[in-house]
């Protein structure tokens, strides 16, 4: 009586291990685009586009400052 149960059991255990076999496949096949063989993270695309977009505005504002501080410097000049 307890036979069938445990063929039963022992099924699905297999079942289950190649079911989670073929996850980490799944899963180490899809690795490389995620992580160099440094152990860096790599860049998505839209994370990638955002941070060019932010480095583009903060070189702009920079290069903002830097004029205001020339124009600011230029008058303290003219003013002594």
């Amino acid at each position: 009586m307890i036979f069938p149960v445990m063929v039963a059991a022992v099924g699905w255990m297999i079942t289950s291990v190649n079911f989670m076999q073929g996850d980490l496949v799944d899963i180490k096949s899809k690795m490389p685009a995620l992580i160099t063989q440094q152990g860096i993270p790599t860049d998505s695309p839209i994370s990638a586009a955002a941070r060019a977009q932010m480095k583009e505005d903060l070189v702009g504002r920079i290069q903002e400052i830097d004029v205001r501080v020339r124009l600011l410097e230029e008058r303290n000049k003219g003013q002594k």
